[in-house]
């Protein structure tokens, strides 16, 4: 069992949620509210290791009222500061990891561990092997916020239920996909449903809601 999985990101109109230089304010403050909207209805909040290191979010609600949700990351190499604002808590952090990161990194677990953090070490750092773990832990409902390599190993595992994307009016020309993988072979590649889209408040960007066919 698995949560159900929704995958949140502001785009360019060329795909990309990151310039080369990794800038990434893509949002107007009415996008921002519709996420921070959307956090406060899930249970729990992923990224990965890259966007914690550089984009370093709270991942906190700041533009909707509610319950901050759980944050997740994943990080195989067990290389992310003690000092991340992910790591301020409340509220809670889930820290995935390889049981080998975990025994050869013990003082920087032990750190993390003393400030709250739930580290959870596993021999399958898999998309769908950790949405199957979150469930266990009792996430029903899970958002993944990125970066591009993260969103993509999901959506190549098939391991989500809905996307939802923003254009920006932006054009990087390079950067990070949405998608940031090694791709599909175009006969292979998802097909997904459309089932609702509207033009955003600020009247300059487009929000679109798909569905795993």
């Amino acid at each position: 069992m698995k949560p159900y999985i929704i995958i949140f990101a502001t785009m360019t109109i060329d795909g990309r949620i990151a310039a080369k230089d990794h800038y990434s304010e893509l949002s107007c403050p009415f996008d921002k509210m519709r996420l921070h909207m959307l956090r406060s209805e899930v249970d729990a909040v992923l990224v990965g290791a890259n966007t914690a290191k550089i984009d370093n979010p709270k991942l906190t609600l700041k533009y909707a009222k509610g319950k901050n949700p759980i944050r997740v990351t994943i990080s195989s190499k067990l290389d992310l500061n003690p000092s991340l604002n992910l790591f301020s808590t409340p509220p809670t952090t889930i820290l995935y990891t390889t049981q080998s990161s975990l025994k050869e990194k013990e003082k920087l677990a032990e750190e993390l561990s003393k400030k709250g953090v739930i580290i959870r070490a596993l021999n399958d750092l898999s998309a769908c092997n950790i949405a199957n773990d979150l469930y266990e832990l009792g996430i029903r409902k899970l958002l993944i916020e990125g970066g591009g390599r993260t969103i993509w190993n999901f959506i190549k595992e098939e391991c989500y239920d809905e996307i939802r994307i923003t254009i920006s009016p932006r054009i990087f020309g390079n950067g990070v996909s949405i998608a940031n993988g090694e791709g599909f072979e175009g006969i292979n590649a998802p097909n997904l449903r459309l089932i609702d889209f509207k033009l955003c408040e600020c009247k300059n960007e487009i929000h679109l809601r798909y569905k795993k066919s």
